[in-house]
């Protein structure tokens, strides 16, 4: 259910913002070297994605703050034209209906399409530890791995400045060697994008 309202509405989105938004180059806003700040919120749910018999409904906000660097100038052109970033990301993630939380850091890799104007479409990868209390089934370890994958959309307000939304699936695995099939989550998450060249 969450994973068609969040492509609908990002669908929506692109729609929307392509029809409204005013031509700009955003080659100059992913320079080689720029420093890129992102603040995040987020929140979401479980899925048994893998029909397990043993399931818990987990649900979770977070807050996070990606601090990266464009390492090379942007890189070809035409739609598949776009820019990498690379990064880390420390988060705070609390788990509703469990009281519990996680907190950790991640490595960030994002790739921004510039080939549309002030819309700036991006797929993103993301690997990570955590120190956990949560305690299902599924996750019962001091100690969690996290997978992440994604894709969203920025609209630069004005330079150095954009909003984003976007879409992650996360799959979380307990740092533990008993087997398991882990926990996998979506999420949505809102950001504000402050780019600083150097």
């Amino acid at each position: 259910m969450f994973r068609n309202g969040a492509a609908l509405l990002l669908g929506t989105l692109v729609l929307l913002l392509s029809a409204a938004a005013p031509a700009q180059e955003p080659r100059k806003e992913f320079r080689r070297g720029t420093v890129v700040v992102t603040p995040q919120v987020g929140g979401g749910n479980a899925h048994n994605i893998g029909g397990f018999r043993e399931f818990s409904d987990v649900s979770f906000v977070n807050v996070a703050v990606r601090v990266s660097v464009l390492p090379f100038e942007p890189l070809g052109t035409g739609p598949l034209g776009g820019a990498l970033e690379l990064g880390l990301e420390p988060f705070f993630q609390y788990y509703t209906g469990e009281q519990a939380t996680a907190e950790g850091r991640k490595v960030a890799a994002r790739y921004h399409f510039l080939a549309a104007g002030t819309l700036v479409p991006y797929v993103e990868g993301l690997a990570g530890v955590a120190a956990t209390s949560l305690n299902v089934p599924e996750m019962d370890s001091n100690h969690a791995f996290f997978l992440e994958g994604g894709l969203g959309l920025s609209y630069f307000l004005k330079d150095g400045v954009a909003l984003t939304v976007g879409y992650r699936f996360q799959h979380l695995e307990r740092g533990s060697r008993r087997p398991e099939h882990g926990h996998q989550l979506e999420h949505g998450r809102g950001r504000r994008l402050f780019l600083f060249p150097l």
